[in-house]
C-alpha cells in the first residue's frame, strides 16, 4: 500500500483521528475526539479502557460515548493500554500495571496537547476505573472522575476474571482436557494475567487511596459492585465529592458483542453529569497540527473509500524478509469485534506475518469497529449489507495482482465466499466458519443452529472447486463448532474427501473452542497459520 498522510474518519456524529503516542518503545494507540466545532467546554476527557473480554465488549459502548462527549463540546481521546488491543506490546511485557498508570498520564497530555484544554477529566469502566482513580490520586491533576463499576481491589479483579475462566472451561464440552498455558501466570478468559502483574495488582486497594483523587466523583454502579459503600465512604473522606447512580443490567459486558445494545441509559448519565459539572462554553483555541507518534511494527491507520469511508490498520513487510510477488493478507472482522480481533489474536499474527514478510490490512467493515455504518444503518451488524463491496475497496487498496483473505467466525464466511468468486484470492484461510454460505444469524441461531438451507453440498462442493483453481484453501475448525459441523454431518462423505484433493488443507484443532479462548490453542492457530504461509509462499 502507498503511504498516505494523516487520515481523519468523518460520520454522522463528528470527526475521529487515529493516532499513535506513548513513551519511547512503548507507542500507544488511540482515537482522538475533536470537541464539535464552535465554542467548547474547554475539558479533555480521557475514557481509561478496561482489559481482556471488558474491552472488547465495551470498544462499541465507548466509541458511543466519545462521539457523544464530543458532540456536546469536549474533547475525548480513547486508547488501548500497552500491550492491549491496537497498542505495542503484549502481555508478557513486565511492570504492566505502573506502565498502564503511566499510560493514563500520557494519554492526558495527549488529549491536552491536540485539544489545548487546562481540565482534564478521567472516565473509566471495571479495571479501567481502577486504573482512572489510582492514576488521579497519585497525579493530583485531575478536576473530574466517572468510575463506572470499578474493581475495588486488584486482588478483586484477578479473583472474578480467573474464576470465570474455570468455569467455563468446566461448562463448555469442546474445552474437556484443554491444555492449561505453560506460562507462569493465569489464564482469564481469553487473556494471560503474568504472575508478574497479578502480583502487582495483589497491592492495589482503592480503599487505602490517601490523597483526593478529582474534586468531584461520579460512582456509576452496574450492579453488585463488592466495597461500593466502603468506596463511597472513602471518597467522602478525602473530598471528591461522590454522587452514587445506579444503573443495573450490564448486559452488555455479559453478552455476546453481537447480541448486545449499547447502554444508552449510562451514556446519557454520563454525558449529563459532565455537561452539568462544565455548563460554560468557551471560544475555541487555535492548536497546531499535532503529529502522530511512531508506531508497532510501523503500522499505519489508513482510510479506505469514502461513502462511508472504511478504517483499516496495515502492518508493513519486514523489509529484510520481504520476496518478490507475495501476496498480501486481507484479514477480516470476527463477528463484530474490531480488528484487534476476538482475544488480540489478529493483532499478534498480522505483526508476526510482518515480521517474516507478509503486508497485513485489517480491515472493520461496514459498522464494525471504526468503519461508520451508511446513514440509517445500524451498526454492529455481523453480516453488514455492503460488506462484499467492502472487501473489494480493501482488495483494490492492496494493490496487487493475488491476495490472501483470512477470517474468523463471520470473517471465515467471508473468506470462503470471495474465495470462491474473486481471481484475486491466492488463498482462503478460513477459520471456524460460522455459516458458509447463509450469511445471515437469524437463521443459524435459532432451534438446533443449523442453516436454514438446502444446499449444504454446496459448502464441500465449493471448497473443492476453489482448490481446483489454484486457490489455496486452508481450513481450520474447532471440535464441533457449530459451522462445519453442520456441513460434516449432512455432507459428510463430500467432506471427507476432500482429504485427497491437492490446494485444500484441513486442521481440526483439538480442546478448544469457537473463539479460541485458551491461551494454548491461540499460540496453536498463530502456529498452524504461520507454518502454512511459510510453506506455501
Amino acid at each position: 500500500m502507498r503511504p498516505v498522510e494523516p487520515i481523519e474518519i468523518r460520520t454522522a456524529t463528528g470527526r475521529k483521528r487515529p493516532i499513535y503516542f506513548g513513551a519511547k518503545g512503548r507507542p500507544l494507540f488511540g482515537f482522538y475526539h475533536p470537541p464539535r466545532e464552535g465554542p467548547w467546554r474547554g475539558v479533555g476527557v480521557v475514557l481509561c479502557p478496561p482489559i481482556g473480554t471488558d474491552r472488547t465488549r465495551s470498544d462499541r459502548t465507548y466509541r458511543h460515548l466519545a462521539e457523544r462527549l464530543a458532540d456536546a463540546g469536549f474533547a475525548c481521546l480513547r486508547f488501548d493500554l500497552f500491550g492491549t488491543g491496537d497498542s505495542g506490546g503484549d502481555a508478557s511485557a513486565p511492570g504492566l500495571l505502573r506502565q498502564w498508570l503511566d499510560d493514563v498520564g500520557l494519554a492526558v497530555q495527549e488529549v491536552q496537547a491536540r485539544s489545548g484544554a487546562q481540565i482534564v477529566s478521567l472516565v473509566g469502566l471495571r479495571l479501567g476505573a481502577t486504573l482512572a482513580m489510582l492514576y488521579a490520586a497519585e497525579r493530583g491533576a485531575v478536576d473530574s472522575l466517572v468510575v463506572w463499576s470499578p474493581y475495588v481491589s486488584g486482588t478483586g479483579f484477578v479473583g472474578e476474571t480467573t474464576k470465570l475462566h474455570k468455569l467455563y472451561l468446566r461448562i463448555e464440552p469442546s474445552l474437556a482436557g484443554a491444555t492449561p498455558t505453560q506460562l507462569d501466570g493465569e489464564e482469564a478468559l481469553g487473556m494471560l494475567l503474568p504472575r508478574s502483574l497479578i502480583d502487582d495488582l495483589a497491592k492495589v486497594d482503592l480503599l487505602a487511596v490517601g490523597r483526593r483523587p478529582a474534586r468531584r466523583t461520579l460512582f456509576i454502579d452496574g450492579g453488585n459492585v463488592q466495597g461500593r459503600d466502603a468506596l463511597m465512604g472513602r471518597l467522602r473522606e478525602l473530598g471528591a465529592d461522590p454522587e452514587l447512580r445506579s444503573h443495573p443490567g450490564h448486559k452488555f459486558l455479559i453478552t455476546v458483542s453481537h447480541r448486545a445494545t449499547v447502554p444508552e441509559e449510562i451514556l446519557e448519565s454520563i454525558g449529563g453529569w459532565l455537561t452539568g459539572a462544565y455548563p460554560e462554553l468557551v471560544p475555541p483555541k487555535a492548536i497546531a497540527e499535532r503529529a502522530s507518534g511512531p508506531s508497532p511494527s510501523g503500522e499505519r491507520p489508513v482510510r479506505l473509500g469514502t461513502d462511508p469511508p472504511l478504517f483499516a490498520i496495515f502492518t508493513p513487510a519486514d523489509p529484510a524478509k520481504a520476496r518478490p510477488g507475495r501476496p498480501p493478507i486481507l484479514v477480516l472482522n470476527a463477528g463484530v469485534v474490531n480488528r484487534s480481533g476476538v482475544h488480540r489474536m489478529t493483532v499478534g499474527m498480522a505483526r508476526r506475518w510482518a515480521s517474516l514478510g507478509f503486508d497485513v490490512l485489517r480491515v472493520d467493515l461496514s459498522g464494525i469497529g471504526d468503519s461508520p455504518a451508511a446513514p440509517g444503518v445500524p451498526d454492529s451488524v455481523t453480516y453488514p449489507a455492503r460488506a462484499f463491496e467492502d472487501i473489494a475497496e480493501a482488495i483494490r487498496a492492496l494493490d496487487a495482482p493475488r491476495i490472501i483473505v483470512a477470517g474468523h467466525c463471520s470473517g471465515g464466511d467471508y473468506a470462503f465466499q470471495v474465495g470462491a468468486r474473486d481471481a484475486r484470492v491466492a488463498g482462503a484461510f478460513i477459520l471456524n466458519p460460522r455459516t458458509f454460505c447463509v450469511l445471515e444469524l437469524s437463521a443459524v441461531e435459532g432451534g438446533a443452529g443449523a442453516p436454514v438451507t438446502d444446499t449444504v453440498e454446496d459448502v464441500p462442493r465449493t471448497l473443492r472447486a476453489m482448490a481446483e483453481r489454484g486457490v489455496d484453501t486452508f481450513l481450520l475448525v474447532s471440535p464441533n463448532d457449530p459451522g462445519v459441523s453442520y456441513v460434516d454431518a449432512n455432507a459428510g462423505e463430500s467432506m471427507r474427501a476432500l482429504g485427497g484433493v491437492r490446494g485444500f488443507e484441513r486442521i481440526d484443532l483439538p480442546t478448544t473452542d469457537h473463539a479460541f479462548t485458551p491461551v494454548d490453542a491461540q499460540g496453536r492457530v498463530s502456529d498452524a497459520l504461520t507454518e502454512h504461509l511459510l510453506a506455501h509462499y
